[in-house]
Parts: C-alpha cells; structure tokens; sequence
C-alpha cells in the first residue's frame, strides 16, 4: 500500500532510507516491500491525524496484527505525528510502516523535516508522550539532527501474524 496521501511528495524509497539515520535505514533496508507496508506523507497539521490513525489501522489489519497491538501501534505513531506538529517546522511527516523480512516485527517511522521548536502553547502539559511511546512499542528509538526527528518504533509479532 504504497501511497502518497497528500500533496507532498516523498523520493524513492530506497533514496529516502540512504538520508535516514543508520538504526532506521536498516529498518527499510529490512522490510518485507512485498506485504502491505505504507510509505506516506502527511501534512503536518492537526486535521491529518485522523489520516494517519486510518491509514495505520488498515494497514495493521491487513498484516494481521492483534487487535491491542493494533490499538498500540496506532496510539504510539499518533503520538509522534503530533509531537511532530508541535515541535517541527511546518511542512511533512514521512511515515515509513512494514513488517520485517522475518515476519518477527512491525516497525513504524515518523520522519520530519527542520530543526525542533520550542512549543509556544502551555508546556507544563506536556512531555508525556516519549514516555508514552516507549511504553506502548516494544523498542523506541529517536533521533535529532539539522534535518530532522527521526522516531523508529517497533513491535513483536506473534508466531502466527
């Protein structure tokens, strides 16, 4: 289910994975291309989270995976979409969802573009949600750097997904 969502366009797969950090590279080089997996980018707004949670839904249900590990997945990616909308210049979100070539995980990238903003609203609520993700996926990984914030996440399958 490759597809592009909106208006932005994303490069190749293989050219966007060759910009990415090493640890989420090796994830795309490491996805299983032939079952569903999504390559998508989404505007960085709050009205496309709705997008997102459907498009992560659908694509979950056609790998297979447990519905509360679906709920997970899909509550850890909103998560880092909207972390996302908060703290990086406007623009894009790349998300990068498959199932490695073993069939053993799922993992999901968030990718966004500029360097990380201070929110301007109320942050006494928030910083949460790192914590949050990294509860609800198996493996949290993220990273910060001039061109972005990379968030690898992933989750075990069971034998029979």
């Amino acid at each position: 289910m490759e597809t592009e969502e909106d208006e932005e366009s994303l490069p190749p797969l293989p050219e966007w994975a060759g910009a990415l950090p090493t640890f989420a590279a090796d994830v795309v080089t490491d996805a299983d291309l032939t079952a569903p997996h999504l390559y998508v980018a989404v505007r960085a707004e709050p009205s496309r989270l709705a997008t997102v949670r459907s498009l992560l839904s659908r694509w979950a249900d056609d790998l297979g995976v447990p519905p509360e590990e679906r709920e997970d997945l899909v509550m850890a990616v909103e998560e880092a979409v909207s972390n996302t909308i908060k703290h990086a210049e406007p623009g894009a979100v790349a998300l990068f969802a498959a199932r490695d070539n073993l069939a053993r995980a799922v993992h999901v990238i968030v990718k966004d573009g500029g360097p990380w903003r201070t929110p301007t609203d109320d942050s006494v609520r928030h910083g949460r949600g790192l914590r949050m993700m990294d509860g609800l996926a198996d493996v949290l990984d993220v990273h910060h750097d001039d061109t972005g914030t990379t968030v690898v996440l992933r989750w075990a399958l069971p034998s029979n997904a």
